[in-house]
């Protein structure tokens, strides 16, 4: 009994035929970064058990926050600063910014520096989801917005949960403008 011979041209040949079908029934070819093209990475965490995320872009770290360095005339929802890399990060809490109840201690997650040098208290790290412009709804920001509303730039559906997107901007902003 004879083997077939296998060679890289009998491989070849039947992946194009395969791309000829699928070409053949209407199919598209592409390419995982055409699919991917319009779609960013989000993390997902808890903030008093509820659902928020931020784009993975802006995000350096998850940290279990050691010392936190309290610092005189800061807003309550900044208990201090935290050392990453003999590196100082404001630390803010937004469960108290937005809520006023303060967060557990339980994780930090760390922006990258080009953000600016802060760090968010988190209750957990739920997952990463993958968000296209068509998911994420954007919230309209009027003249008749609460804090909640203002610290929200977006919103989304994962795993069967609504999903909030923290605005960063806005948080520093309300920091610089209650430490003036």
């Amino acid at each position: 009994m004879e083997k077939p011979e296998v060679s890289a041209n009998n491989e070849f040949e039947k992946a194009e035929g395969d791309a000829e079908k699928n070409l053949q029934h209407g199919f598209e070819a592409e390419t995982l970064d055409e699919k991917n093209e319009d779609t960013e990475k989000h993390l997902v965490f808890t903030i008093l058990g509820r659902l928020y995320a931020l784009p993975s872009r802006l995000i350096s770290e998850i940290a279990i926050p050691d010392a936190v360095y309290p610092l005189p005339l800061l807003p309550a929802y900044v208990p201090g600063v935290i050392n990453r890399y003999s590196i100082p990060y404001a630390l803010f809490d937004i469960g108290l910014l937005l809520f006023k109840t303060p967060s557990p201690r339980n994780k930090v997650l760390v922006m990258k520096d080009d953000i600016d040098r802060i760090a968010f208290l988190i209750d957990d790290v739920n997952g990463i989801a993958d968000i296209s412009q068509e998911m994420l709804i954007t919230v309209d920001k009027s003249a008749e917005s609460n804090d909640l509303s203002e610290a929200i730039s977006g919103a989304f559906s994962w795993e069967g949960n609504d999903v909030f997107v923290l605005d960063v901007h806005y948080v520093l902003a309300r920091a610089s403008d209650e430490a003036v």
